[in-house]
């Protein structure tokens, strides 16, 4: 349809309209029978938050119930990458209340991530809002207290503003949250055996001056051959090492590197091109509070990975994978066992659902559950 101009002989405007493909929305009923074997997949809820930055300011955002968004052919996220994302989650707890994991910590990761990428940062209140609401609008949708699963939440931040080249930035920015329930990141399969990590000899994850060190969307761009490659060849997953010297450890595939050294050290990779997880973060103060030595220093793979007892895959999709063996070359490297990361796994995710005092208030409250209470046990 057209749209007349105001006067002065001013085009018209073309108003188009655009529908939506049909969504099916996940039913609780169908996935009460399955809160233990979700898998990491998309499935559709009730919706999610979106706000926009126009004018210099976010506005007060909406709720929106297709999983769809109507985007400008030249916007800056799809054809310069200018994009960055979160990842959270939210519990049932065993009190009945609905909670949030340190969220403040996403916030300001987000935050660093706009100004590296020169877009207008998240303010912690409003990011704390967004991921707040898209859960009270889904909370049907949390798995039940004492089940293997939570509600995976991811905060997107990027350029939707069009752009064409790179002098003049986009005016309109997007951030949006979206919600969906999960289980394990690797599936329920791999359990407590764990899994095996191939080095990419022939690929880099990120340049020492890059944006590595930020939560950016295109950095998992560079993965995606190498750990295609390595699933081809057996592996679960990719640990790649620094771009410059290809010497010291960086990060696995999609999680930090977390070792138990033989003397009972929790050690963990430090680098400008390693992005700070925050799970980690909370891992590394539960060691300290068990009385563990923490060191975030440079790991020289083949002088010191010998020197570890137990190797784990951490972020907040993974919680803790155990590693059972990292191959480089002709080279296999084998851990040999997982009991200080398992340990610390059980009391992380027994504070995340309540189980446990959460004496470092890293827990936020969203809403009571929309769950059927737990069945009492008696002796």
């Amino acid at each position: 349809s057209l749209r007349a101009g105001g006067g002065g002989g001013a085009m018209a405007e073309e108003v188009h309209t655009f529908a939506t493909p049909a969504v099916r929305k996940a039913k609780v009923e169908e996935l009460s029978k399955e809160w233990d074997n979700l898998g990491f997949q998309i499935r559709s809820v009730n919706g999610y938050m979106k706000y926009t930055y126009k004018n210099q300011k976010w506005d007060a955002g909406t709720f929106v119930p297709a999983p769809y968004i109507l985007l400008h052919i030249n916007t800056g996220a799809l054809h310069y990458g200018i994009s960055c994302f979160e990842g959270l989650k939210a519990f049932n707890c065993k009190d009945g209340q609905i909670r949030l994991v340190n969220p403040q910590l996403n916030a300001a990761r987000m935050q660093v991530g706009a100004r590296k990428l020169r877009m207008p940062e998240v303010p912690t209140e409003l990011f704390i809002e967004a991921v707040t609401e898209v859960v009270k609008r889904n909370a049907e949708y949390v798995p039940p207290y004492g089940h293997s699963a939570s509600m995976y939440i991811r905060p997107l931040l990027f350029a939707s503003g069009e752009m064409l080249g790179l002098s003049n930035l986009a005016e309109e920015f997007t951030f949006l949250v979206t919600a969906v329930p999960v289980g394990g990141y690797f599936g329920k399969n791999v359990g407590e055996e764990g899994i095996d990590a191939l080095v990419p000899e022939g690929h880099d994850r990120a340049a020492p001056m890059g944006t590595g060190a930020v939560k950016a969307a295109g950095n998992y761009a560079a993965d995606l051959e190498p750990v295609q490659y390595a699933k081809e060849k057996g592996f679960g997953t990719t640990l790649y090492l620094d771009a410059k010297e290809r010497r010291f450890v960086e990060e696995f595939s999609v999680a930090n590197f977390v070792g138990i050294t033989k003397d009972g050290k929790y050690v963990t990779p430090q680098a400008e091109s390693i992005l700070a997880s925050t799970t980690n973060r909370m891992l590394q103060q539960l060691a300290r509070d068990e009385g563990l030595t923490v060191e975030h220093r440079p790991i020289d793979f083949d002088a010191e990975i010998a020197s570890f007892a137990e190797v784990g895959l951490v972020g907040t999709a993974a919680v803790i994978m155990r590693c059972r063996s990292i191959t480089r070359g002709d080279k296999v490297f084998k851990t040999e066992a997982f009991t200080t990361l398992a340990r610390l796994r059980s009391k992380f995710t027994s504070i995340q659902c309540g189980e446990l005092p959460d004496t470092h208030g890293w827990l936020v409250d969203v809403c009571p559950s929309a769950a059927p209470p737990p069945p009492s046990s008696k002796l």
